[in-house]
Order: C-alpha cells, then sequence, then structure tokens
C-alpha cells in the first residue's frame, strides 16, 4: 500500500501519533477478515435447526389447534429441553477455541515517536517500523529496512519447514515467525490486504455442506413424515366412511401422529453427540460443532501433513559416518547458526558426542561466513583455528561432492553411500573442511563425513495405522519434503508403496481435476507439495464420494480444511486453520484424529441403536390404537398416556442407551456410507416385528379385561402398562445389535441405563399407584397376577429380538464366534 526509500530519521522516529490516527482511520484495524463469532443468541437459534425438531414442532402446532394445551407443554417442554443441552456443549467448545487463541502472543514492538514501544497487533498501520526478534510472530507484511542474520520460518505460507534467510528489502508475511537474527520492518499492507487476509477472505466464499447425519436425519424425517402423514389420513378416511364423525376421527388421527413422533429422540440424539463430543475431548481433541461429532464416524479418507503430526517435529541426527572426527565435530558447532532444526539437531548431537559447544566457539573465533541459502544449498564459514584460517563447509552432499579433492574410487564409496542412505528417507548433509591455501576459495576441500538426519514417527502412529487400514480407513500422505523421506515414513507406518502409488507437486500442477480424479484413489504418497494444492486433492477425493478428513496448520491449509467434510488442525495452528477446523487436535499427534474417528463410529452406532428403540415403540403404539379402531372399539391410550411412556418411563432409557461403549470388533467394519440409512436391516425386522407383536398381545388383552371383566379402564391400564414396561426390560437387548444378550461382556458396564429402568419402573408404579396422578392418567392399581402376565410377554419378546439378532448378524461376527468355540 505504501511505496518510498525509507530514511534513517524516518526508521528511528517511527510514526507520529497523529500519523497513526491518520491510517487507522484509512486502513482500518490489523485484523484478519474472517466470519463474526457466533453469539450465544446465534449458537442456541442454531440448535433448532434440525429435522427431528420440525417434526416435533409440527405435532405442537397440531395439539395447540385441537386445543389439547396440556399436550404442547409437555411437546415445547421436550424441544427446549433438547436445544438448551446443544446450545451449552457448542458454546463450550467455542470458549475452548477462544481460550486457545489468547495463550497466542498478540503484541507487536514498534518505533512511534522515538521510542519503542509494545501495542495490540490490531492497531499496527501502514508505515509502521516494527521490531523484529528472535520468537516473534509477524504482524504484517512489510519490507525490511535492517537485517542482521535474520531467518524467518514462513512454514504457514509455503510448507516448508526450513527457516528462510532474509536481508534488507525482502519481504516479510504476516504470521510467519522470526526464528533467530533480528530486524527492523516497514509495514505495507494490514489486515485484509496483507496475503493471510487474501486467503481468509476467500474462505468466506466457501459454502458450507451438511454433515452427514444431517443428510441421514433430513431423509430419516422426510421418510417418517410421510408415514405419519400417510397413516394419519388413511384411519382418517377409514373412520368417515365407516360411519364415525370427522371430529372424532381427527382427534383419533392426532393421537396416532402424537404416538408415531418420536419426543424423546431428539434430546436421546443430542445427549448422544455430546457425550462423544466429551469422549473425544478426554481423548485430546476439541470439536467445534456438534454435528461434526458424528460425521467422523463416516471418514473414509484421512489426509495428513508428516511433520509433527506422524512425526514428533523434533530432527535428531541418527546416523553418522565421519573420516575425520575431530573437524566433523568442529564444522557441526562452528559452521552452524542454529538458524533452523536441522542445526539445532547438529548442535545437540555434537553436545550429547562430548562436546563444550560454547567454548569451542569461544575458543574458534569466525573470520567471514557465506550464509546457507536454498540456491546454494551450503553454508561456509572461515573459522581461525589454532592460528591458522580454516574453511569449514557443510551442505548438499552433490553440492559439497564437487568441491572436494577425492579419487575416482573414493567418488564410487560415497556415491554408494549417499545412495543407501538416501534409500532410507534420512536427510543428508555433508562435511568438509579446508586448512591449506584460500580458505574461501570453493575447491580443494577434504571430505569430512556425511550426517543422516530424521524427525522420527510418533510410536503411537503406526498401530494408528493399521487401526485404520483394518477400519477401511485411506490414509494419504500430503509433504512438503523430499520422496525419498516421505516414503521411508510411510514404509516405517505400514503402508506398502509402489512405484504408481507416488506423485509430487510438479505432476499436481500440471494435471487438471479429471486427470487427478482419475489417479486420486492410488497415490498413498504426495510429495514436495505447495499447501495451495492440498485443496485441489480434497476435491478429487470428494469427487469420488470420499468422506475426507484433512489435517492442517498452515494459513494456505484453511481452503481445504473448509473444503473436507473435517477439517481438522493441530493445538498449535494459526488462528486460521483453527477457525476453519471442525476439529482441534490438542496434542498435534495423528493417534488422536484415529481416536475422534473410533468415538464417531461409536456414536452412529448409537444413534441407529436408539432410533430402532423408540420406533419399535411408537409403532407398536399405533398399531395398538389402530387395531382398536378397525375392531371399532375404543382408544386403549390416551394423548397423555403416550406422552408419559415416551417422556417418564422410556425417556431417560432412550437418552443413557447412548451411553454405551463400542464393540470390539467396531474398527473392523469399512466406513458407513454416507447414504446408508439410519435404520439398517436389523432394526427395519426389529421395528415392525416388536411392533406387531406387542399391539398383537396389548389388544388381546384390552379386549379380554374389557369384555370378560367388563372394565375398560383396567383394560387400559394392562396396555398402558405392558407399553411402558416392556421397552424398560427389552432395551437391554438393543445395548448391542452384534453380539446376544447372553453372550455380553460387559452386561453391568452401564449403570446408567440399570439406574434409568429401576427409574422407569418406578413411575410406572407411582401412575398406577398414587392416588391422583393415577386419576390425571385415567388408570387404576393393577394385581399381582397382572403383573406376572406382564412380564412373560416382555420376557418372550427379548426372545424375539434375540433370533433375529441372529438372523441377521454380520458373518464376520459368526466366523469369530466359530473360531473362538473351536478354540474352547
Amino acid at each position: 500500500m505504501q511505496e518510498g526509500e525509507t530514511t534513517e530519521k524516518e526508521i528511528e522516529s517511527g510514526l507520529t501519533f497523529s500519523q497513526v490516527t491518520e491510517r487507522r482511520k484509512r486502513f482500518g484495524s490489523n485484523v484478519l477478515p474472517k466470519k463474526k463469532g457466533r453469539t450465544p443468541l446465534k449458537i442456541y437459534i442454531e440448535q433448532f435447526k434440525s429435522p427431528l425438531i420440525y417434526v416435533i414442532l409440527t405435532a405442537g402446532i397440531i395439539s395447540f389447534i385441537l386445543g389439547e394445551y396440556n399436550d404442547v407443554y409437555i411437546i415445547m417442554g421436550v424441544v427446549i429441553l433438547d436445544t438448551v443441552i446443544g446450545f451449552f456443549q457448542e458454546y463450550n467448545a467455542e470458549k475452548a477455541v477462544a481460550a486457545l487463541k489468547r495463550l497466542l502472543k498478540t503484541t507487536a514492538t514498534v518505533i512511534r515517536d522515538g521510542k519503542k514501544v509494545d501495542i495490540n497487533t490490531a492497531e499496527v498501520v501502514p508505515d509502521d517500523i516494527v521490531v523484529l526478534d528472535e520468537g516473534d510472530k509477524i504482524s504484517a507484511d512489510g519490507t525490511l529496512v535492517e537485517a542482521v542474520r535474520l531467518t524467518v520460518n514462513e512454514a504457514i505460507l509455503t510448507g516448508e519447514s526450513e527457516a528462510v534467510a532474509k536481508d534488507k528489502e525482502d519481504t516479510c508475511y504476516m504470521g510467519t515467525t522470526v526464528f533467530s537474527g533480528r530486524g527492523l520492518m516497514k509495514v505495507t499492507s494490514t489486515g485484509k490486504f496483507t496475503e493471510l487476509g487474501k486467503i481468509a477472505t476467500s474462505l468466506e466464499e466457501m459454502e458450507d455442506e451438511d454433515t452427514p447425519l444431517q443428510t441421514r436425519l433430513k431423509s430419516f424425517s422426510k421418510v417418517l413424515t410421510y408415514v405419519v402423514i400417510a397413516v394419519s389420513v388413511f384411519i382418517l378416511a377409514i373412520g368417515v366412511l365407516s360411519g364415525i364423525s370427522f371430529l372424532k376421527m381427527l382427534e383419533v388421527s392426532i393421537v396416532l401422529a402424537i404416538a408415531a413422533i418420536p419426543e424423546g429422540l431428539i434430546i436421546a440424539v443430542t445427549m448422544i453427540l455430546a457425550l462423544g463430543m466429551r469422549s473425544i475431548l478426554r481423548r485430546k481433541g476439541l470439536v467445534k460443532r456438534l454435528l461434526a461429532v458424528e460425521t467422523l464416524g463416516s471418514v473414509t479418507v484421512i489426509c495428513t501433513d508428516k511433520t509433527g503430526t506422524l512425526t514428533e517435529g523434533i530432527m535428531r541426527v541418527v546416523k553418522t559416518d565421519f573420516k575425520n572426527r575431530e573437524m566433523a565435530q568442529n564444522i557441526l558447532v562452528l559452521c552452524n547458526n542454529l538458524t533452523d532444526s536441522t542445526e539445532a539437531a547438529l548442535w545437540n548431537y555434537a553436545k550429547e558426542d562430548g562436546i563444550d559447544t560454547e567454548e569451542i566457539c569461544k575458543e574458534y573465533r569466525r573470520i567471514s561466513e557465506i550464509p546457507f541459502s536454498s540456491e546454494k544449498k551450503y553454508m561456509l564459514t572461515v573459522n581461525l583455528i589454532r592460528g591458522a584460517q580454516v574453511g569449514l563447509l557443510k551442505g548438499a552432499p552433490e553440492v559439497v561432492f564437487q568441491m572436494c579433492n577425492l579419487s575416482d574410487s573414493e567418488k564410487g564409496l560415497i556415491m554408494a553411500e549417499l545412495e543407501e542412505w538416501a534409500n532410507s528417507g534420512l536427510r543428508l548433509l555433508a562435511l568438509s573442511y579446508k586448512d591449506k591455501g584460500d580458505p574461501n576459495e570453493l575447491s580443494s576441500f577434504t571430505w569430512s563425513g556425511l550426517v543422516g538426519i530424521e524427525d522420527p514417527v510418533r510410536s503411537s502412529v503406526k498401530d494408528a495405522i493399521s487401526l485404520c487400514r483394518r477400519a477401511g480407513i485411506k490414509v494419504k500422505i500430503i509433504t512438503g519434503d523430499y520422496r525419498g523421506t516421505a516414503e521411508k515414513v510411510a514404509k516405517s507406518l505400514g503402508l506398502t508403496i509402489g512405484p504408481n502409488q507416488v506423485l509430487d507437486g510438479k505432476q499436481l500442477a500440471t494435471m487438471s481435476e479429471d486427470q487427478l480424479a482419475n489417479v486420486i484413489d492410488d497415490v498413498k504418497v504426495f510429495y514436495r507439495v505447495s499447501p495451495g494444492q492440498k485443496l485441489k486433492i480434497v476435491s478429487a477425493l470428494q469427487s469420488h464420494h470420499e468422506v475426507v478428513a484433512m489435517i492442517g496448520d498452515g494459513v494456505n491449509d484453511a481452503p481445504a480444511l473448509k473444503k473436507s467434510n473435517i477439517g481438522v488442525s493441530v493445538g498449535n495452528g494459526t488462528d486460521v486453520a483453527q477457525e476453519t477446523a471442525s476439529l482441534i487436535l490438542l496434542d498435534n499427534n495423528f493417534s488422536t484424529l484415529v481416536s475422534a474417528i473410533e468415538e464417531g463410529r461409536i456414536i452412529f452406532e448409537n444413534i441407529k441403536k436408539v432410533v430402532a428403540y423408540v420406533l419399535s415403540n411408537s409403532f407398536a403404539e399405533i398399531l395398538t390404537i389402530f387395531g382398536a379402531m378397525i375392531l371399532r372399539w375404543p382408544s386403549p391410550l390416551s394423548v397423555v398416556q403416550i406422552l408419559w411412556i415416551h417422556l417418564i418411563c422410556d425417556g431417560p432409557s432412550d437418552i443413557v442407551l447412548g451411553f454405551e461403549r463400542s464393540d470390539d470388533d467396531l474398527m473392523d467394519d469399512p466406513p458407513k456410507s454416507v447414504k446408508e440409512s439410519i435404520l439398517d436391516k436389523r432394526g427395519k425386522i426389529l421395528i415392525p416385528a416388536i411392533s406387531t407383536m406387542s399391539s398383537s398381545i396389548a389388544l388381546l388383552l384390552y379386549w379380554y379385561f374389557w369384555n370378560i371383566h367388563g372394565d375398560v379402564i383396567e383394560g387400559t391400564t394392562v396396555v398402558f402398562t405392558i407399553l411402558a414396561i416392556q421397552s424398560l426390560v427389552y432395551v437391554f437387548s438393543y445395548r448391542s445389535f452384534r453380539h446376544s444378550i447372553f453372550r455380553s461382556k460387559n452386561f453391568f458396564s452401564n449403570k446408567f441405563l440399570f439406574a434409568a429402568v429401576i427409574f422407569g419402573f418406578a413411575q410406572q408404579f407411582a401412575a398406577l399407584y398414587i392416588p391422583g396422578l393415577n386419576t390425571i392418567l385415567n388408570v387404576v392399581p393393577l394385581e399381582l397376577g397382572n403383573w406376572i402376565i406382564i412380564l412373560g410377554i416382555v420376557l418372550s419378546e427379548i426372545l424375539l429380538i434375540e433370533v433375529v439378532k441372529y438372523i441377521f448378524s454380520p458373518k464376520k461376527v459368526a466366523i469369530e464366534k466359530t473360531g473362538t468355540n473351536l478354540k474352547t
């Protein structure tokens, strides 16, 4: 934004107060453009954006029109409870993200009115003179007016982990970090006009897509709504054609609609998601959006960087071959500015090798230096060693090799060693020295040896990769490193890499989206890739209907994070990356993401179980009422009784069924398709089977007590109790769709479920035996004989559920059981 030569006087004095005020008015605050943070009110309103909420609110509106105000109060209570639970979970996640941001440095040192002052980075304006010291995060884009051995880590923009040397008049960018040295920078761009700002602005143009759970719930709610409308209209028509008054039949149809709508389901789903967020947090993952929790369970591909996620992010010398050990040690220490992690690794190795690094630096004074650059690929220092000027050289082996006096046989041996080390994935540095002749002349150096450096793989990652393979999740490594290093890491993690399963950034740049989509399935390693190319990779994967989790930490990663189904940022990632991500890995560990995916699968399994369980109860009530109407009997259930069963008796068990932990073999299944229904085959069989059996027995007993005993209230009470109690008992069969209740290894693990069942029984006893309450519910106390009949029926329903589970159990589970039996 500002051009022109900067004088020494301008540098020393900086801007005046009036100049700062004028520039702030012109250019605004130095903040990145981003979507306005969600207010508590907005977070709460977003809780209503659920298809199940729409269905339940529709039932409330119908009840209001009919004047059933008690029903309206109960339904609105359900909606409020659900939205409050969801609000607090997301609000707490927002606060946790804000707390992470407060840990970051937010000040800059500038020269104003001739004095150095610390200010908030938002107050930096164009033409400010910013003081840069080691460790500072650069607060704006600018041009260096002074640089003393200054190096800057630009990984958040370029993806390169090594620091870049900066000289006077070079450009520095907002968000990058001073690795070493010092400098003064004249600000040229702030806020949205910086390179970071342009990237952040582009993110706002990308639209958010529905999560897999939103897609499934929309589909489920649409089908449920159609079924409820169709059944209600059908019953209304049959009743009117049979001569029953329209108003009477309308009331019966509404009762059926209320029975069909699972009021407790929305609370149960929200609680399952909320518990999932907490479980993932305990495993060092912070989920920012409630619905994103389940999306993790649908992930089919993980795209991950190498450094710091798969590896520890700490360079270490792991292999050396020194021809002259003393001189090699001198080179490691003296030809070293500690400007990056590689030089730090060399320094630490020398110290561990018994060298007093500080003493050597004092004793063998440096006379001159040619600093390392990516173009030259070497560093040369001239030091005074024992009274003589000695040239010390380190750099890329192919460069240093050409500056040394070596015979053909020596060259052959070194080349063979280089090839062997390179194939093992090590980062290589060659060392040489010159103690005769002009040390600044780049020839006639003496070969001193090789150093092999690696960034060790995290100990937990190999098991996590193995678990991904078991679970059918593809892992793709995307890195800015060289091919050999990337392949070495991949192979050390247990990945098999073929010749056609690697792709470099140059090839990627020349490929069209269609060309990339044709090969993307086979590629496991992308190397020498820029952060900007990650968006292209994610898009290609999604064109194959993959559900992509993308790990990134830099600003340039943000578009790919937003485009992916689950954007994953590391705990020390940039603000823009964390703002865009759905999940933050607080420990920067790949294994944490895999653990979060496992939690996501547990969540989806629990949602499936709860949906099947709740609908089994609801449709049993529908068929009971419908059967009574067809037989021209009085309705065996009232709206208040239905709501009592749904919310008071079954409500707690609906919720705590979602507390179940995973079956041991859950991660042996492939990822679930986004199009897969919430109800699987077992659920689709269990719902009509249980509903038909329950309603048939309920109607039979209703007829018996109404006609034989001549007491319609007693008949209603028996139906009411059967439908309330049966679900409290057969809920134990719904705990696992994969294993029989009779083979459960952890039958007593879910203590909350036992408490909920006991609570449900207590509430049903209260409904029957507390005077006043039984009057409101229009029921009477039951005798012991009635209870024996009811419990016998419930136990027979458990057997039915177990038969259905056995018939539709996965083949591999059956094979595992057979293997276990054979071993036994």
